[in-house]
């Protein structure tokens, strides 16, 4: 027997479509009732014992109200029921609301489920297990069958066959000279009411099937969609977040080395890391210095570079000593003195 389980039963697991037949048949069988309709489980005390015999102690049947009439009573019971499942770990959202209508698909598919989860959970069996001394602790537990046999007539869906023929087997025997009919049928073949009401059950039944996998199909599709997209929201959460850890550590690192720190060059790596991409590589050590990366800071106009002037021509370089020379002569002699050596040269 599992601590625990884990397991899912989908839409479209065999286990939903298991006739309530199969399912009362079950019921009856291993916890020892006499159940005659599916919305007898209506109150949860079938689920629950059904429960503690895959996990054994998992509920107190002590707690258990087998002679639940209201709500608040068959509310009590899937509290009971749900605190196993969270126990345990069983994924199934237990729908109280609707079960405690007392409506007949919905508790069709909640015992289907019940069902299946107990062939893939707890399908090894207890060999000491005594059912009916387990739910005679809980209230009403004792008197089940007789409480089961006085609520059948109260709910709205048919009984079983075996049900219905010893009813009349009943009436039949209260009433001994009553006339029989008996009706002769072709050997071999079914009658016609019988044959057209099977045909359209087997007809809704696929429709049914198929309209299920076309809405599984649909919601597959859904979830692979909101999959991705959550996928993407995350990676870009993610990525901005180490942005702004980034940044924090720089801002951080400045407060501390106040002293020392270049604002400019702060500024410059706050932008690279602003502007860097997803597939950019910036890496900070543990003073907040970026040690690697290939981001561009933002654009400053360059300056122009450094250009050495060219040479003075041969012509030029005697002009400028001439003119050096009148220059030194005016300083020394006079503003006449370039004229006098003119003239002693002419």
């Amino acid at each position: 027997m599992p601590s625990h389980a884990d397991t899912a039963v989908g839409m479209m697991d065999g286990a939903y479509f298991t006739s309530r037949k199969d399912i009362l048949d079950f019921f009856n069988e291993l916890l020892e009732l006499n159940l005659t309709k599916i919305e007898q489980t209506a109150s949860g005390a079938v689920a629950c014992q059904l429960t503690e015999y895959i996990f054994p102690g998992s509920i107190p049947l002590k707690k258990v109200k087998w002679d639940a009439k209201n709500d608040y009573e068959y509310i009590q019971n899937y509290k009971l029921l749900q605190v196993a499942f969270t126990k345990h770990r069983v994924q199934r959202h237990v729908d109280v609301d609707r079960l405690i209508r007392g409506k007949y698909q919905d508790n069709l598919e909640f015992c289907q489920w019940m069902k299946a989860f107990f062939e893939q959970a707890g399908g090894a069996g207890r060999d000491d297990y005594d059912p009916v001394a387990s739910r005679s602790a809980g209230k009403g537990g004792k008197k089940a069958t007789d409480h089961f046999a006085k609520t059948a007539k109260n709910h709205n869906s048919k009984l079983l066959p075996t049900d219905r023929q010893q009813r009349q087997n009943l009436s039949s025997k209260s009433r001994p000279n009553a006339p029989t009919r008996k009706t002769v049928e072709p050997k071999g073949k079914k009658p016609l009411g019988q044959r057209i009401k099977s045909n359209r059950q087997v007809g809704d039944t696929k429709k049914d099937a198929a309209e299920l996998m076309e809405k599984n199909s649909s919601l597959e599709t859904r979830n692979e969609e909101l999959e991705l997209t959550l996928t993407a929201i995350e990676k870009e959460r993610d990525f901005y977040f180490e942005k702004l850890r980034d940044i924090e550590v720089m801002l951080q690192d400045h407060e501390e080395n106040a002293e020392t720190s270049n604002a400019e060059d702060l500024i410059q790596n706050v932008f690279k890391v602003l502007y860097a991409t997803s597939e950019d590589q910036v890496v900070l050590d543990g003073e907040g210095d970026i040690l690697d990366d290939g981001i561009e800071p933002p654009y400053e106009e360059p300056e122009p570079p450094y250009e050495e002037p060219e040479p003075p021509i041969e012509s030029e370089k005697a002009d400028s000593y001439a003119d050096r020379g009148d220059d030194l002569l005016n300083e020394t002699f006079g503003n006449g003195a370039n004229d006098t050596g003119d003239s002693l040269l002419t």
